[in-house]
């Protein structure tokens, strides 16, 4: 019996240490990001969670929540599809690190 509540402690304490370590590192990555993609997904964040509470009142409604179980998933998932689509898809055209010629006036 003692052994067994040894073992659910370690391994609890083996997973708030993942999570923690996850959290650690998803914080130094959202750190690193620009603020127009932070700010997007802030927005997907905040959408996600508004989708999530807006199912509590409309479940026991008949119709309305096989609809909402319908389409809010795939308006979700479109949702976030456009934040990786813009987030990781984008590349720049023209390089920084060279001067661009194009505005020089020529004689």
């Amino acid at each position: 019996m003692l052994s067994t509540i040894a073992e659910i402690i370690r391994d609890l304490l083996i997973f708030v240490g993942v999570i923690a370590a996850l959290l650690i590192a998803l914080l130094v990555i959202v750190s690193k990001m620009p603020d127009t993609v932070l700010t997007a997904l802030s927005y997907r964040l905040g959408a996600t969670l508004a989708a999530g509470a807006l199912a509590i009142p409309l479940e026991p409604i008949p119709g309305i929540d096989a609809l909402y179980d319908i389409g809010v998933p795939i308006v979700l998932v479109w949702y976030w599809f456009t934040f990786f689509k813009n987030a990781f898809g984008v590349k720049s055209t023209s390089n920084p690190s060279q001067p661009d010629h194009r505005h020089v006036l020529s004689g």
